[in-house]
């Protein structure tokens, strides 16, 4: 972990189409730390989140540090408009371990999320740094998803 924290400006942006390869990538790095079971290949990351992008029921927000992208979030108001749903943070590899992912949530939800609003994401059980950092940033379990593969053994 870098011995100091991180200097410059950091600013949030809605992505646009010239961001989908940067998205790709970053999603993979995430996919990867996470340890989610999906192994999807760059060009299918890309067509994900051009649909997103496409779709606008999912808004995909950049973070960038002094003009250059650190970072991203994925998010969409859950179905009864009560919670914003969070479901991608990424913060770059290359730039984590120096209060990035702290600074990024936080500009996230003082400028995307009107206050009083309830934030929920998943977080997987394969993932238990993940689990500390948002644990570190206040959110609690709310329940507990369980899930099997029909005619898996």
């Amino acid at each position: 972990m870098p011995a100091q924290p991180f200097h410059g400006t950091l600013a949030i942006r809605q992505a646009v189409a010239a961001d989908l390869p940067v998205l790709a990538e970053l999603n993979g790095q995430l996919l990867a730390d996470e340890g989610h079971p999906a192994r999807l290949t760059y060009e299918q990351l890309l067509a994900r989140h051009r649909g997103w992008l496409d779709s606008g029921d999912w808004r995909q927000e950049i973070l960038e540090l002094d003009g250059r992208v650190v970072g991203y979030v994925a998010h969409a108001p859950e179905p009864e408009g009560a919670a914003i749903h969070v479901r991608q943070f990424c913060i770059d590899r290359a730039w984590r371990g120096v209060g990035l992912g702290r600074a990024g949530f936080a500009l996230f939800l003082r400028e995307r999320v009107p206050p009083g609003t309830r934030v929920t994401l998943d977080v997987l059980e394969s993932n238990p740094v993940g689990q500390a950092f948002w644990q570190a940033l206040g959110f609690r379990s709310f329940f507990r998803r369980l899930e099997i593969v029909a005619g898996q053994d």
